[in-house]
């Protein structure tokens, strides 16, 4: 490529990397529950703490974090985790649209463009956080890639190359390649010869569902007996298995001028372009799971991959026909231009003229929402500075078990290595921590802390008057509670507490 491509190719990352990392600029913490999850399970790993389950169909993910944490404080770090897979992502798409479209160097680079532009928010996840979703994402457009270009040149070592990129998700996120399944098979039977003819290589892909199998087994502690209808009941995702059930707009992920254009690009796959075959499984991807999709809509049944993540997987299948689209109209004008009754510098100009409007029109109308959501969905802000502050205080003092608002016991263990009573989700009880911040009767509190012998102290934002000793006053308060058996009802609230 001339030094021009690669400063654009550079340029179209660095942009990338920027809007990923933005809602980092007001706020240098995870900014999703899960990322919080993830770290707490890396340290728990590291110190002998980790309890598998469910928890550990995503240990793959975890080991990751916990190497990360040999070089970086992973709390104060992460927010630059999703910038920086955002780009290993963004130039994974270009080098795959680059390579499949026989080096169309400008439908490379607006697919990236296309794929920096999808959003995110709290309930489908995205870009903006570094998840095992996101981690799969690169691995995702490398699979079918090499699988679909092993199977149209008849190339054994890509499809291997593909097959073990599959095995190397089943710990990470294995729906990341369950969900592809649907549309790899339909994929398969269009080329059913070289399927029928290679049928014994073939099998090699029993492997996956073997490896599966055995990985959940081992995970969930699953007797052999019961496995397989354990997997079918836990492969069928009913309403309520996400955190938000409600009925997305296919607009919070993906812009209207990104799904024309996409809409552009898959009729030129299957009306206009003579390689209809070779783009074939980029064509069937979105169309496979918006079908999924709408059955989940008609059913509240999502089989093989959840509702909320088949949405992601629907919208990370548009940069590449977005940018056929977007490349189709700049060509289309260009030829309308040519066929025109003006000089050969008019032509020029005005090509030129129309190029610009195009891209910053498509460009202003793709990027238009891209910050845009809606209240209920938008970034969680589990510490606040002042928090992190009263947390890092606690990690210096003997670890122990730490009843706070369940919000702010999601970064509990995190930063201060304590154990929380109850986080938001995955930990504890929180209708317990709840309840305790509710109320304002100290009897109803101690009667909460009697039914937990490991606490040791209290983290409020607000000042309890219940006789226990303050140990930290600066905006958020930390009480220590006296061993079981010492309290007494004659205890007066600590003196040094002001009014």
């Amino acid at each position: 490529m001339t030094k021009s491509r690669i400063g654009l190719i550079i340029l179209a990352l660095l942009g990338t990397a920027f809007i990923v990392y933005s809602p980092h600029y007001s706020y240098p913490f995870p900014c999703h529950i899960d990322e919080w999850h993830h770290i707490s399970e890396a340290m728990r790993l590291e110190r002998g703490e980790y309890g598998g389950g469910v928890v550990g169909f995503r240990i793959g993910f975890q080991l990751i974090l916990l190497l990360l944490s040999r070089f970086m404080d992973l709390v104060t770090g992460y927010k630059y985790l999703p910038a920086v897979w955002s780009i290993v992502s963004a130039l994974v798409l270009f080098m795959v649209a680059y390579k499949k479209t026989d080096r169309r160097f400008y439908i490379a680079l607006f697919s990236v463009l296309f794929f920096a532009s999808i959003k995110s928010n709290v309930n489908i996840t995205g870009l903006w956080f570094f998840s095992p979703l996101t981690f799969s994402i690169p691995f995702i457009y490398l699979y079918v890639y090499l699988f679909t270009e092993g199977v149209e040149k008849q190339n054994k070592k890509s499809i291997r190359a593909s097959l073990a990129i599959m095995l190397f998700l089943v710990p990470f996120h294995s729906i990341s390649f369950l969900f592809a399944v649907p549309f790899l098979l339909v994929y398969s039977v269009c080329n059913f010869g070289y399927f029928k003819k290679e049928w014994k290589f073939f099998c090699a892909f029993l492997m996956i569902p073997v490896a599966g199998a055995v990985f959940y087994k081992f995970m969930a502690g699953t007797p052999w007996q019961s496995l397989t209808g354990k997997l079918v009941e836990v492969l069928q995702f009913k309403r309520g298995w996400g955190v938000l059930e409600i009925k997305n707009s296919f607009y919070e992920l993906y812009s209207l001028a990104g799904y024309i254009t996409a809409g552009i690009g898959l009729a030129l796959i299957f009306l206009v372009d003579k390689k209809t075959k070779k783009y074939l499984a980029y064509a069937l991807w979105p169309i496979a799971v918006l079908v999924s999709i709408l059955i989940y809509r008609k059913t509240d049944v999502s089989y093989i991959s959840p509702y909320q993540r088949n949405l992601y997987y629907f919208v990370i299948a548009l940069p590449l026909l977005s940018a056929m689209g977007l490349d189709y109209t700049l060509r289309s004008a260009a030829r309308w231009i040519k066929n025109l009754d003006l000089s050969g510098r008019q032509k020029a100009i005005t090509k030129g003229i129309a190029t610009c409007l195009i891209l910053i029109t498509a460009a202003f109308f793709t990027f238009k929402s891209y910050w845009d959501i809606p209240r209920q969905i938008d970034l969680y802000e589990v510490v606040k500075q002042d928090e992190y502050e009263a947390l890092l205080f606690l990690k210096g003092l003997p670890k122990t078990t730490v009843l706070a608002s369940p919000r702010i016991s999601t970064g509990l263990y995190p930063i201060s290595g304590h154990q929380p009573v109850a986080t938001y989700f995955f930990y504890g009880n929180r209708p317990d921590a709840e309840r305790f911040f509710r109320t304002k009767e100290c009897d109803v509190k101690n009667e909460i802390l009697a039914k937990y012998e490991d606490i040791k102290y209290v983290l409020s934002r607000r000042r309890i008057d219940c006789g226990w000793k303050c140990i930290y006053d600066d905006r958020v308060y930390i009480y220590e509670l006296k061993p079981q058996g010492e309290e007494k009802d004659g205890d007066q609230h600590n003196p040094a507490l002001p009014e």
